[in-house]
């Protein structure tokens, strides 16, 4: 039995030892003994709390903790929604989800963690209307403290051992680093499922697709980058992508084409100087080693994919895990180009659009529709393939998708860290957000009924 109740602060009793004032009926509901002690487990923290008997008109709905419980669980002294369940007697509340990410060492309110602290309020709201607890925390203060927010701000403090873990650090060295995967052994080992496990490679993502047979006519060539390389492919190819194997926002990529007999460069990240040209491939080569030093970089070959205004267009499909570990398609956009750019990251100056009025103002309305139901089942069957082969527990995934003049849908590529940036001010929630929460508080309902020795939250399995 699963309820949805308000922990509220019960300000009457000042114990120092924890209170809990809760019905009868929400006892028996959940099969829990009516005794005088109740063991309460929030997120991971377990407490041991007095019971006081609850008269409230809406008893089954709301439980009080005096002070003294809120600081055994390590939670604000707020009103707070959670899920109620049971195991062997235990009142089990939650799911706590640990957002852990980069932040600021000298922390102001506007850039605490700026890439995904929208994205973070956002989450922190629709938890908190439908039941959970989301606290964002780092490395270097995870799994003593964090920042809640409470209402108006984020307010660093004591938090509770978590449930669940979303992994949203940017930085591919540290999630390389020893210390990291030992801290991933110690989440597992402690039962503490962590969600989207690491950044997956653009080669790896390759490898793993390019084994599907119905996938292979969908996928750009793609090498690992060598000088050698570039002069093999250049005779064959005239336009390609080289892009950083770990590389994420449509940071370090680079266009490189022949025009009227010249070498072209276009980059954003290496220089100010936005185009390049050379006469020999191998003044453009020289410089191009010396931008990518000994950094893994792939070359892609470039699809003509149709463009509006000269801006260049793909889109973005993202793919969650639902209550049910499948996958489905959460939401659809298109992706533009600043004016005259090659990338159309939001993080690059890029926008949305709708993907209907798009591909409209390109093909005709059957032809839309075709494509954006292959678009559709490429996403998936890609995302599916990834999961069953990749390591950890993946529930998220962007899939990046070129379509070319005949209408033709490509792969550009996977990531396990799609962007969370918006470039609207819809207060709206997005259907990713919702996402992302229930396939959490599905993950935690379904674990908290598993006997102790096999709560292992990283077995995706179970």
């Amino acid at each position: 039995m699963m309820y949805q109740v308000m922990i509220h602060p019960l300000l009457s009793l000042t114990d120092e030892h924890p209170i809990i004032e809760i019905s009868d009926e929400l006892l028996v509901n959940l099969n829990i003994p009516l005794k005088d002690k109740i063991t309460i487990q929030l997120g991971n923290e377990t407490i041991i709390a007095n019971r006081k008997k609850s008269n409230l008109m809406n008893s089954k709905e709301t439980i009080l903790f005096n002070q003294a419980c809120f600081q055994k669980a390590k939670i604000p002294f707020l009103p707070l929604k959670l899920q109620a369940t049971s195991h062997e007697q235990i009142l089990l509340l939650g799911p706590v989800i640990a957002i852990i990410t980069e932040i600021k060492k000298k922390p102001n309110q506007e850039n605490l963690f700026p890439t995904i602290r929208s994205f973070c309020q956002e989450l922190h709201e629709y938890s908190q209307q439908n039941g959970g607890l989301v606290y964002v925390s780092n490395l270097t203060r995870f799994p003593q403290s964090g920042f809640h927010f409470d209402g108006e701000q984020w307010v660093e403090g004591e938090v509770p051992k978590c449930n669940i873990i979303y992994n949203r650090i940017h930085n591919r060295l540290i999630e390389n680093k020893r210390g990291f995967q030992n801290l991933k052994q110690l989440w597992k080992d402690n039962h503490i499922l962590l969600f989207n496990d690491s950044f997956l490679s653009k080669r790896h993502v390759f490898d793993i697709l390019k084994k599907k047979k119905n996938l292979q006519t969908f996928l750009p060539d793609t090498v690992i980058f060598s000088e050698a390389m570039l002069f093999k492919w250049i005779s064959t190819h005239s336009d390609v992508y080289i892009k950083p194997n770990m590389g994420s926002q449509g940071r370090f990529i680079i266009h490189f084409f022949i025009k009227d007999g010249q070498f072209y460069i276009e980059q954003t990240s290496f220089s100010d100087q936005l185009q390049h040209s050379f006469s020999t491939l191998k003044d453009a080569s020289e410089l191009l080693k010396k931008w990518i030093g000994k950094r893994d970089f792939i070359i892609q070959q470039t699809i003509p994919f149709i463009k509006i205004n000269n801006q260049k267009i793909d889109f973005r499909i993202l793919c969650h895990k639902n209550s049910q570990h499948q996958w489905a398609v959460t939401s659809t956009v298109a992706r533009l180009s600043a004016e005259n750019h090659f990338v159309s990251n939001i993080a690059q100056g890029g926008f949305i659009s709708r993907p209907e009025s798009i591909l409209l103002s390109i093909f005709n309305p059957k032809k839309t529709e075709q494509i954006l139901h292959l678009m559709r089942e490429l996403a998936l069957e890609s995302v599916y393939t990834l999961s069953n082969e990749a390591n950890g527990l993946i529930g998220e995934l962007g899939v990046d998708i070129g379509v070319d003049m005949d209408g033709k849908p490509w792969l550009i590529e996977v990531n396990s860290k799609p962007s969370k940036l918006r470039d609207d001010n819809n207060p709206r929630f997005r259907p990713s957000t919702k996402a992302i929460f229930q396939y959490c508080k599905a993950l935690w309902i379904e674990r908290s009924h598993l006997n102790d020795q096999s709560r292992n939250f990283n077995d995706d399995t179970i």
